[in-house]
C-alpha cells in the first residue's frame, strides 16, 4: 500500500524534529517523509509530517500561521535564551503586572523586527549560527520581520508568566520573550514551549508516536490528512475528458468566469493546484503543482 498525505504528530520533549521523521519512516515503511516547521528538541506539540507526494506541499504548510503556549521565567538570562542554556546574568525580579500588560501592546497584532538568537539553525557564511555560538563567537545578524497576530498573557505565577502567541513563520519565541523582559527591565528565559496549532493542524487532533506504532496498515492510511484538504482554496471540477491534458500540466484556455488560484479536480479526482490567468479568449489554466499519482486510485478511464 502506498501512502500520500500529512499526519499530525505530537512531538514529545527530548526528540528532534528529524528524530520524529525517522520514526515515521519506519512506521510507514517509506523513505519519502518530511516535516514542516522545526521544533526545538525540548519543545512539544504539533509537528506536521508529510508522506509521499505530500512532501511537495511542505513549503505551503510552512507559510501557515502558528500558535504557541510558552512560559517565561524571570530573574535569569541564559546564552540560549531558554532554560537549557548557561546562565549569564541575574537580577531582582520586577513583576509589575500592569507594566507587562502595557508592554505586550507593542507586540500584539504588530509586525516586529527580531534579531535571530545565536543558538539557531540560520546560516551565516555557510555555517549554522549555533556552530559559531558553541565556539564562543558572536556574529552580526540581520533583523528579520515577524508577524505577531495576537499576544495574550494567560497567567502569572511565582516568577513565571504564561503567554499564548499566534504568529507567522520565522518568529523566534525565545527572542520575543527576551525582548519583553528587556522592555520591563527584567532578565528572563523561555522555560517551556508547546506548539498548539499550525495552520489546520491542532494539538487536540495530534497523534502520539506510541499510538502510531500500534496502528495497522489501514489505520495508518486513515490517519493521513489528504493533500487537497490542506489547501484553503476554492475548488473547480472539470469533466474527465480533460484529465490527461490537465494531469500532464499542459496549458489550456477555458471559457469560465473564475480567475486566480484553485484546487483543480477532474471527475472529482484531485489533480493539483492551478491558476486561471485572464486572456482575450478566456482563462488560461496554468497548473502550479500536480499531486495526482496514477498508482493511488486506479479507475478504468485513467489506466
Amino acid at each position: 500500500m502506498s501512502f500520500n498525505g500529512i499526519i499530525n504528530v505530537y512531538k514529545p520533549k527530548g526528540f528532534t524534529s528529524r528524530d520524529v521523521v525517522n520514526i515515521v519512516r519506519k512506521i510507514y515503511k517509506t523513505k519519502k517523509v518530511g516535516h514542516a516547521g522545526t521544533l526545538d528538541p525540548n519543545a512539544t506539540g504539533v509537528l506536521p509530517i508529510a508522506i509521499g507526494n505530500a512532501t511537495k506541499i511542505v513549503e505551503y504548510i510552512q507559510s501557515m500561521g502558528k500558535c504557541y503556549v510558552g512560559e517565561m521565567t524571570l530573574g535569569i538570562e541564559t546564552d540560549t535564551l531558554d532554560i537549557w542554556g548557561e546562565s549569564l546574568n541575574s537580577k531582582e525580579i520586577n513583576l509589575d503586572k500592569n507594566q507587562f500588560f502595557g508592554v505586550i501592546k507593542r507586540y500584539d497584532n504588530k509586525t516586529i523586527l527580531q534579531t535571530p538568537p545565536m543558538f539557531s539553525a540560520l546560516k551565516k557564511d555557510g555555517k549554522r549560527l549555533y556552530e559559531y555560538a558553541r565556539l564562543g563567537i558572536e556574529v552580526e545578524r540581520e533583523k528579520r520581520e515577524a508577524e505577531i497576530y495576537s499576544l495574550i498573557i494567560l497567567n502569572f505565577y511565582d516568577n513565571k508568566i504564561r503567554f499564548e502567541v499566534n504568529c507567522s513563520k520565522g518568529t523566534y519565541i525565545r527572542t520575543l520573550f527576551n525582548d519583553i523582559a528587556s522592555d520591563t527591565d527584567n532578565f528572563a528565559y523561555m522555560s517551556s514551549l508547546c506548539r498548539s496549532k499550525y495552520g489546520i493542524f491542532s494539538i487536540e487532533n495530534a497523534l502520539s508516536l506510541e499510538r502510531l506504532k500500534n496502528f495497522d496498515e489501514m489505520q495508518l492510511k486513515n490517519s493521513l490528512i489528504k493533500i487537497e484538504d490542506v489547501f484553503e482554496y476554492e475548488s473547480i471540477n472539470f469533466d474527465k475528458k480533460y484529465f490527461k491534458h490537465i494531469s500532464n500540466g499542459l496549458r489550456k484556455i477555458f471559457n469560465i468566469e473564475q480567475e486566480g488560484i484553485f484546487k483543480i479536480y477532474c471527475d472529482n479526482i484531485f489533480i493539483g493546484i492551478g491558476e486561471f490567468i485572464p486572456q482575450e479568449n478566456g482563462k488560461l489554466l496554468k497548473m502550479r503543482n500536480i499531486f495526482y499519482n496514477p498508482n493511488d486510485d486506479m479507475c478504468d478511464w485513467k489506466i
